[in-house]
């Protein structure tokens, strides 16, 4: 080993030992990209709202879960209030990542169980436990801004997961709504929240 390295001058030995040991950092520490970055944003802000505490060992749900089965519970405006304000937080930084950006994100299981569970749950809440009695109450208790939420999931999915897979979560969910199987599927559309016009919620 010695003989091989008497072969280099010592100036050109240290370039070759400093530019190895440089391409040995970055190969196993790759440089962050820009979808690193936008990443490492949404997830920061995101933190205390979809993902656990390592930290805590008491704390075995996230907020989210806590929250969502709150808003289950009390079915009302006042009970799912802080689910629907963090939903609309968390859509608006999806919202700002780049397209490349987005299909990292949409393998996440924490943006992806908020995103289809609470799109479940808005569809379910406006229908109630049977179908609405006419079309001009297939909102139920929801509010506008809780169709504008509702809405802006769907853009979300559409954009993560395709279109295809928005409609048969829609499909799905429509036969499964209470009483629905007693209507044929143009009432059912009639009556739930799928059939508001999104371009009303800019």
């Amino acid at each position: 080993m010695n003989k091989l390295f008497d072969l280099f001058p010592k100036g050109v030995l240290a370039f070759l030992l400093i530019a190895g040991g440089i391409l040995g950092i970055i190969i196993s520490s790759p440089p962050h990209s820009v979808c690193d970055s936008q990443l490492e944003v949404v997830n920061k802000n995101q933190l205390k709202f979809l993902f656990k505490d390592p930290l805590s060992k008491k704390i075995t749900s996230t907020k989210y879960q806590r929250l969502r089965d709150h808003c289950k519970r009390t079915n009302n405006p006042g009970g799912c209030y802080e689910l629907f304000q963090e939903l609309k937080v968390m859509v608006h930084d999806l919202g700002t990542l780049s397209g490349e950006c987005s299909a990292a994100m949409g393998s996440t299981p924490e943006y992806s169980q908020a995103l289809w569970e609470s799109s479940e749950l808005l569809v379910l809440m406006a229908w109630g436990e049977k179908p609405p009695a006419a079309y001009n109450a297939k909102m139920g208790w929801l509010e506008i801004s809780d169709l504008s939420l509702f809405c802006k999931m769907h853009q979300r999915i559409g954009a993560l997961y395709g279109e295809k897979t928005w409609d048969l979560f829609r499909e799905r969910l429509m036969r499964e709504l209470p009483g629905a199987k007693d209507l044929v599927r143009n009432q059912v559309w009639d009556l739930s929240i799928f059939s508001e016009n999104c371009a009303r919620y800019p």
